[in-house]
């Protein structure tokens, strides 16, 4: 999925596809500032451990 970043005008703040309030910290990298539910928070902890998991494949050793 394409995330769409969006100004909010008259702030330096951006919403992701129309929905939350984020800071720009890097061209790829945004911070949420608002409120998060626990479905946000669930997104952002299976997200990295995905990128996590394929970065470091575990190994396994006896």
């Amino acid at each position: 999925m394409n995330d769409m970043w969006q100004p909010v005008s008259g702030t330096r703040f951006y919403s992701r596809n129309g929905e939350g309030l984020y800071e720009r910290l890097t061209d790829k990298l945004f911070l949420r500032v608002d409120e998060v539910d626990e479905t946000d928070a669930r997104e952002v902890c299976t997200r990295f451990a995905d990128a996590f998991e394929a970065r470091t494949p575990v190994k396994l050793v006896a």
